[in-house]
């Protein structure tokens, strides 16, 4: 892991799929965790066909020996990791003191600790590698600490199809960093730390008996004739769902890639227990509020500060001057940000504006209008209040800048807060706002059929100023 010029982790390049076939189990704890990890190892039989990776906050001062501590509570392996190394099933892996972990390619790599701005992020550097590499085979448990470290990781290893697990915050021994993982809405199962080690069993039991209708070719819609693997009671099922969420939320899928739907669904069943789609009809039937845990999955587009940043610098230095140049004060530089799931893009992108119309005399006004299909995101976004583990995105410059630190969170100002107009609003259905010098859109092409990608297109051309 290369670190940047103010010394936060750099998002990890070059991360190699994981080729394991079993689940690794990412598990956070910090303050009070200890125990946590005690009772968890104690519940959990050694013959679970899964690995659990311990990323514990230590004190770099002082040898760690959690690795022998955790031993006692387990047949399985407790490995320290010293050197790079290969994940086996049925082992437990600790994190060592002063340093920092990732997976890729079914490997666990140490690197140099960084704690940006005083805060700790060793749970989200990992959470976001497991996510990334291991994707629907990832899970994610925060256990008992004080500050919000593994938030903004867990909401990754859900928007990559894993599994998210936070401790009950009323038996935690310090809830801070549950607390924090089950605001973000994106927690899966709350629970008890003895009872978690038997949901993990049970969610890997189910998925290894799913079965689906054929995912497609990549880029067909979900209502394409495909060759049925499944048979045609999943492949009438499958259109039953999409119908049927439809009807219950006003939200239609039909123009999202066949592939993306049905990883979304397969994690329902996961997270259900459920084997099969016709199953999951009669369930929706019973279940009402599954209406919503599926709307929820279908929309989630997790992102985070300046994500890809290589992508911002490039923005920054070359597009963003051109957006204020020969424009008069009394004019707008006007940019829409589509799609923009809890706002941490859209406020990327305005201060980014910001920064550079505070090096100008007399530079044109800045307003940025951010739109999502999802309200709750969208109300996500306006209240502008994020975990302090963003610190890890955000140059601390930027931080003192546009930031007011709330306990264990981070609030956006109201001077950039104000730069910007939230707003519902559907792609597909709604008239696009106009006469823009920008559009950001990153978080939703890649999930819809290429005839909709070119509608689309379309459309942002046409909201586009000339030239």
């Amino acid at each position: 892991m290369s670190l940047s010029d103010d010394g936060r982790p750099r998002n990890i390049q070059q991360l190699t799929p994981s080729h394991l076939q079993f689940p690794v189990v990412g598990l956070g704890a910090s303050a009070g965790g200890l125990p946590a990890l005690l009772k968890f190892l104690e519940h959990m039989p050694p013959d679970n066909g899964m690995a659990f990776v311990v990323i514990l906050h230590l004190s770099p001062k002082h040898q760690s020996s959690a690795d022998n501590v955790l031993q006692r509570a387990t047949r399985m392996p407790v490995v320290q990791v010293t050197e790079r190394v290969a994940i086996q099933r049925e082992h437990v892996y600790v994190i060592p003191p002063n340093q920092h972990l990732s997976m890729s390619d079914g490997m666990l790599i140490l690197s140099e600790l960084v704690k940006p701005h005083g805060q700790h992020v060793a749970i989200d550097v990992f959470f976001r590698t497991l996510a990334e590499v291991h994707r629907e085979r990832a899970v994610a448990v925060v256990l008992s600490g004080t500050g919000s470290d593994g938030a903004v990781g867990l909401e990754r290893i859900k928007e990559q199809g894993g599994v998210t697990i936070a401790q009950d915050p009323a038996e935690a021994e310090h809830d801070s960093m549950p607390a924090a993982a089950i605001a973000t809405d994106m927690v899966d199962f709350v629970l008890p730390v003895q009872e978690i080690p038997q949901k993990l069993i049970e969610l890997w039991s189910t998925a290894r008996h799913i079965h689906l209708p054929h995912l497609g070719d990549g880029d067909g819609a979900v209502s394409a004739e495909q060759p049925d693997e499944g048979g045609p009671h999943d492949e009438e099922a499958l259109q039953r769902v999409i119908t049927m969420l439809c009807a219950n939320t006003g939200h239609d899928f039909r123009h999202y890639k066949r592939a993306t739907v049905l990883r979304r669904i397969e994690r329902r069943l996961q997270v259900r227990g459920v084997t099969s789609l016709p199953d999951y009809c009669a369930l929706l039937d019973k279940d009402q509020g599954e209406f919503k845990a599926l709307l929820q999955d279908m929309l989630i587009g997790v992102t985070n500060f300046f994500r890809d940043r290589d992508s911002f610098e490039v923005l920054e230095r070359d597009v963003v001057p051109l957006l204020f140049k020969d424009k008069l004060p009394a004019e707008q530089v006007r940019v829409w940000v589509a799609a923009c799931a809890s706002g941490q893009e859209a406020y990327s992108m305005t201060m980014m504006l910001a920064d550079h119309a505070a090096q100008l005399a007399k530079p044109a006004e800045i307003q940025v209008f951010a739109s999502d299909i999802d309200e709750h995101a969208i109300a996500v976004a306006r209240a502008g209040v994020y975990p302090s583990s963003i610190v890890m995105d955000v140059p601390t410059a930027r931080i003192r800048q546009f930031f007011t630190k709330e306990e264990d969170r981070y609030r956006v100002r109201k001077a950039l807060r104000d730069r910007i107009l939230f707003a519902s609003h559907n792609l597909l259905r709604d008239p696009p706002f106009s006469k823009l010098d920008l559009i950001s859109c990153r978080n939703l092409l890649i999930y819809l059929n290429r005839d909709v990608q070119l509608r689309v297109m379309e459309m942002f051309h046409s909201a586009l100023k000339p030239d």
